[in-house]
């Protein structure tokens, strides 16, 4: 089975969390990644030049239940949309500003809504439509129902802006390196750390979140700046992104809340080596294919809540004949009082600086017996089993478009969470609350409080055909836990028999066993059809006050057009 191997033009693409980084599993198409073109024969260096790659595609989803404990998400179906544009114009080999504009970005289909309400549909006849409008859904209040209950929030329409900037930003070739200067992805990466939620990212699922920062970035390539120096003028300089070590430095502007004091500003420095050995079986043996390790160094700093954070997230590629090797690690430490400010307000909780100490891993074997291949994943995040803010936070998620399975964190798990995350929302908002960590509850989608084990199976029958399958065996990493709805019962002693999971139970150990199945279908590179299908079995993490969880199961058909 072919690797999937991609890779900016630009002299140096190793910057913090943006080196370029493809899954092992060829998937078609891959990832586009912004890239000044090179100079070229017809094309030379200086000349201009306009990119415009176009993606639009359609999602029919249906899952029965959505809710695994109750009746107000049950039987939900649904279609929805989005066209996507990425553009690149400037000087060939020189430089180039570069962009992703979303458009009916989870815009559902149909004219859906209700007449003299946002969103409104175009008539106030449903037989007399002749437009479609701009309706989402989201979890929200449903209509009548008390605001502090958690059963009283399911699907509700919201209205959706019709156009979104995600990436705008500037870059330029320098003799030495890159620079860029903007609104950036915050990595060119899928990983467990960064995400930047493009088409291609992940084997089961979509991607459909972007992650953006407002950065200034240096990357180069430094081993040939040694060389250089060691070798003097007359050395060429070597230009393969495949093979050397890459450093990359980074500013991000994180937060400029009121431009007159710096007081309230939140900012992040960060630096990335990046080791890349394009051939070392010269060195190990003619088994071993190339190699990588990355590791980033972040730091990011506040004084309006006292935040300081380092974080160190390390990935190890390898290949070694047929098996493919990958290892991730990232590692959070610092301090915070942003978080105690929201639980406080809603407990009555001192505001304290509270420790933070956040843990995620993945790990993953495949093996390629052509035209089938054979992937183990195991991953990591941490959990927390007692919300409290006087006892570090060690919930940790992936990001958003890292996917672990088709149902249980995409769906069911995202569902919950974010009942749970309005009530405590709508708690704050009556006390007036400075801050609002509880939006952070609502999982929407990640993965997060997990140690599972992920057998999988992909068979190309054809190139442009796969059959895939996989099962997915989800423990907590700690007692899964609703720090919302737990803190709003703690009677202020220990918090162990307070506590309670997001469906009201007794925080369990187990999320559930799900079994995914899939088929892709790819016409001339531009077209692809996607099937899958998922049934989750809850285990005890998902049980209610009665030991109670149904069976869900969900189907999944996609449309793709990627000219």
């Amino acid at each position: 089975m072919p690797r999937l191997r991609s890779a900016s033009p630009a002299l140096a693409l190793v910057f913090v969390g943006l080196a370029s980084a493809s899954p092992a599993l060829a998937r078609d198409p891959e990832p586009r990644l912004f890239g000044i073109p090179k100079a070229e024969d017809g094309a030379p260096e200086g000349t201009w030049f306009l990119e415009l790659h176009p993606e639009y595609r359609t999602r029919l989803i249906h899952i029965d239940p959505l809710e695994v404990n109750g009746t107000a998400a049950t039987n939900v179906s649904w279609g929805e949309q989005r066209f996507r544009l990425d553009a690149s114009m400037g000087l060939r080999g020189v430089a180039a500003i570069h962009m992703q504009v979303d458009m009916l970005d989870g815009v559902i289909f149909g004219d859906n809504g209700e007449f003299g309400k946002v969103p409104e549909p175009s008539t106030g006849v449903g037989l007399a439509t002749r437009q479609a409008n701009r309706s989402g859904w989201r979890v929200g209040l449903l209509p009548g129902a008390d605001p502090l209950q958690i059963d009283s929030y399911g699907p509700v329409l919201r209205d959706i802006a019709p156009l979104e900037i995600n990436y705008l930003y500037g870059e330029v070739l320098l003799p030495f390196g890159v620079f860029r200067a903007g609104r950036q992805p915050t990595a060119d990466v899928g990983t467990i750390s960064l995400n930047d939620g493009r088409t291609g990212r992940n084997l089961w699922g979509t991607s459909y979140y972007h992650e953006s920062v407002d950065r200034l970035l240096f990357g180069t390539k430094i081993s040939e700046l040694f060389n250089v120096l060691s070798e003097g003028p007359d050395y060429k300089v070597d230009t393969d992104l495949d093979n050397g070590v890459f450093l990359g430095i980074v500013y991000d502007f994180l937060v400029e809340d009121q431009v007159q004091t710096s007081g309230d500003d939140m900012d992040g420095l960060s630096a990335q080596l990046d080791f890349r050995w394009k051939d070392p079986s010269k060195a190990l043996g003619s088994a071993f294919g190339p190699m990588r390790f990355t590791a980033t160094a972040t730091y990011r700093w506040e004084d309006r809540f006292n935040t300081s954070i380092f974080a160190l997230p390390l990935r190890l590629e390898m290949e070694i004949e047929n098996l493919w090797i990958r290892g991730e690690l990232s590692y959070i430490r610092g301090n915070s009082r942003e978080l105690s400010a929201g639980f406080g307000a809603l407990t009555g909780a001192p505001t304290i600086d509270q420790d933070l100490a956040l843990t995620s891993a993945r790990a993953i074997l495949e093996y390629t017996l052509c035209p089938v291949t054979f992937r183990l994943e195991w991953g990591f995040a941490d959990g927390d089993s007692d919300p409290r803010t006087s006892t570090p936070l060690t919930t940790t998620s992936w990001p958003r478009d890292t996917n672990l399975g088709l149902l249980l964190f995409e769906h069911t798990l995202a569902f919950q969470s974010a009942r749970s995350a309005a009530v405590g929302i709508e708690n704050l908002r009556q006390v007036s609350a400075q801050s609002f960590p509880l939006t952070e509850v609502a999982t929407e989608g990640r993965v997060t409080n997990v140690n599972a084990l992920f057998p999988q199976v992909f068979w190309d029958v054809v190139p442009e055909l796969r059959l895939k399958a996989g099962v997915l065996f989800a423990w907590t990493a700690r007692a899964a836990v609703d720090p919302i709805q737990s803190l709003l019962l703690w009677d202020g002693n220990d918090i162990a028999d307070d506590a309670i999971n997001f469906n009201g139970g007794r925080p369990g150990h187990y999320w559930g066993t799900e079994v995914d199945l899939g088929l892709d279908w790819r016409f001339k590179k531009m077209f692809e059809v996607a099937v899958e299908a998922g049934v989750l079995f809850p285990g005890s993490a998902f049980q209610d006050e009665n030991g109670d969880a149904v069976p869900s199961w969900m189907l999944e058909t996609r449309f793709t057009f990627r000219p």
